[in-house]
């Protein structure tokens, strides 16, 4: 993919590029992004490889291709995450099935077997034999794809940030082809679209996502993260793809969860108080609710009250065990609350991401409202930092009040 720079005009470039960094700064919330999907993205793990229905062992591609999912199987996972999103299901007789059984619904094992049988893959220069790629015409028809490319070296490009937060505004997910460092993985020579991953919303200055790689082969879901913190690791984005469809009405009378923090900010220093809201709508039953923690070094766990009744105040515990934030059920219904509150005292500096999601007692593992936050703790050498990037921001727009004064100075000596 080539990376285009145009030339412009260096020194007001300079200019007008310094100043809208500072009116930035010192209007943060011109930087926070709102835009996501509306209703939940299922995940799929390409690595499963437990229990019945198992889809990472399954061959890929026709005519003697050797790749399998669990290694190769990154970008079908994701489409197979998207057409469960948009309702599709397909059926695979048993004589087509990976698992030799008949099967029907929608996961990447299902996808990979109907791709088989449907001209889904054809021949790419890299396969020494067979047909290893993906035809992306032909996909299932209920979906449509629009492509794109990102033209930042680092980041994304203005333009790439506007059509995504327009997809995501909407309800279409956007699947990225991503990498890390300076090359993919193995002795392939690729340095861009290593992996895939579906992008999901904008939180602040990145975006979050649905990464088809988790490590825990016994599970059948991706992980839920951020471009800044994949699985593989900080993801820049190469190409990206909307995908588009018909939302199911169904769907629409999910729950809808935010979660925030008060006073909301990205940074907080030890001693600050934080208060952790949660916002649902369109809602009014009994439900399981789960917030899985993911702190500075990436080990993540799931926090939980260990008595009955807790108050916000009230000590969490944290467990690598899937644990709910209550030991039953609650009852929700349309409003805000708090569910914690917290000093900071001896919390590790770095960023800490939170996941908040429901789930039906009836159908566990099966998210019915979903949400994620962030925030960095500042440690001994970062804790002048949100100072500083507010001294930076007032004299920058002191500097800029000054300029213009002058010009208008200018000009009115100049008539």
């Amino acid at each position: 993919m080539s990376r285009t720079r145009k030339g412009c005009n260096f020194k007001w470039g300079i200019v007008i590029v310094s100043l809208a960094c500072l009116v930035g700064l010192s209007l943060p919330g011109l930087a926070q992004g709102g835009e996501r999907l509306s209703l939940f993205l299922p995940s799929f793990n390409q690595a499963y490889q437990d229990a019945a229905g198992i889809w990472g062992s399954c061959q890929m591609g026709t005519g003697g291709c050797s790749d399998r999912i669990s290694t190769d199987g990154c970008l079908i996972t994701c489409f197979a995450m998207i057409l469960d999103y948009y309702g599709v299901d397909l059926f695979i007789p048993a004589a087509s099935s990976c698992t030799g059984s008949a099967r029907a619904g929608m996961d990447a094992g299902i996808l990979n077997d109907w791709l088989r049988t449907h001209g889904g893959y054809g021949h790419c220069p890299r396969d020494a034999i067979g047909n290893c790629c993906l035809e992306w015409s032909n996909l299932p028809s209920q979906i449509f794809l629009s492509f794109h490319e990102n033209q930042s070296e680092s980041g994304i490009d203005f333009a790439s940030q506007q059509i995504i937060n327009q997809a995501l505004a909407v309800g279409y997910p956007v699947v990225s082809g991503v990498h890390w460092g300076s090359q993919c993985h193995g002795n392939t020579g690729k340095t861009e679209d290593c992996h895939w991953v579906v992008i999901t919303g904008k939180l602040g200055v990145t975006y979050t996502i649905v990464d088809p790689y988790n490590r825990d082969v016994t599970s059948r879901y991706g992980v839920r993260t951020t471009l800044t913190r994949g699985a593989l690791g900080s993801y820049t984005v190469d190409r990206f793809v909307v995908v588009s469809g018909l939302v199911p009405v169904t769907s629409l009378t999910r729950p809808h969860l935010e979660v925030s923090f008060e006073p909301q900010k990205d940074w907080y220093c030890k001693g600050e108080l934080q208060r952790r809201m949660i916002h649902i709508s369109r809602c009014d039953c009994e439900l399981f609710l789960y917030a899985r923690v993911i702190d500075p070094q990436g080990k993540i766990y799931y926090a939980y009250y260990p008595t009955p009744n807790p108050g916000p105040t009230d000590l969490l515990c944290y467990s690598k065990e899937r644990h709910s934030l209550y030991e039953e059920p609650r009852r929700f219904m349309d409003g805000e609350w708090e569910w914690s509150r917290r000093v900071f005292s001896d919390e590790e500096p770095g960023t800490w991401t939170w996941e908040i999601w429901l789930e039906d007692p009836a159908r566990p593992s099966e998210p019915l409202a979903y949400d994620i936050s962030a925030y960095t703790i500042a440690g001994a050498k970062t804790t002048a930092m949100p100072q500083l990037i507010s001294g930076l921001a007032a004299v920058g727009l002191a500097l800029l009040f000054t300029v213009l004064v002058y010009v208008l100075v200018l000009a009115n000596n100049g008539r």
